[in-house]
């Protein structure tokens, strides 16, 4: 079996490297990991597991999606429900802090919303009034998401010094 550097998978893994949010979310991976926080852990790997889906996706649902501009808008919107049910059930049953997945809910529920704003705005009634909401809250969410996954080390770090002052 050869590996060709130029072959498509492996453009793809070289843009999928580059893209900031991504590579942010399997650094916090792999610090949680090593760090052996298992609740911090699962919500990155959630996060890294998404923005991979979304990488990897994006194309096919707009191939998908080329002429209605309908799929795309309620497929974006149901990933980020179930990113948010998934979270949320973590939560319940322990295996995520709760305080990061209520904040995890409060941060990403605008964008299902806007997602549907924007089927409806612009490809239902063909006005704009959501383009710049649309250019400036998704980001928003995705930069907040992103630093979401780092907040736990806040806690890991206050514990350790805690438990030095303690100890002394």
């Amino acid at each position: 079996m050869s590996f060709d550097l130029n072959s498509t998978y492996f453009n793809q893994f070289l843009l999928l490297i580059r893209d900031h949010a991504t590579l942010l979310t399997f650094i916090a991976v792999a610090l949680f990991l090593v760090l052996r926080d298992e609740k911090a852990f699962r919500y990155a790997a959630l996060c890294a597991a998404f923005y991979v889906l979304g990488y990897f996706s994006f194309s096919i649902v707009k191939q998908v999606d080329a002429d209605l501009y309908v799929i795309r808008y309620i497929y974006w919107a149901f990933s980020d429900l179930v990113f948010m049910a998934i979270l949320a059930i973590w939560a319940l049953k322990d295996k995520a802090y709760l305080w990061q997945s209520v904040l995890a809910q409060l941060i990403i529920l605008p964008a299902p919303i806007m997602q549907l704003f924007r089927l409806v705005d612009r490809h239902y009634l063909d006005l704009s009034y959501s383009t710049y909401l649309y250019k400036t809250i998704l980001p928003l969410v995705n930069i907040c998401t992103v630093i979401l996954c780092f907040l736990p080390v806040f806690f890991v770090i206050k514990t350790k010094f805690k438990t030095r002052s303690t100890a002394t």
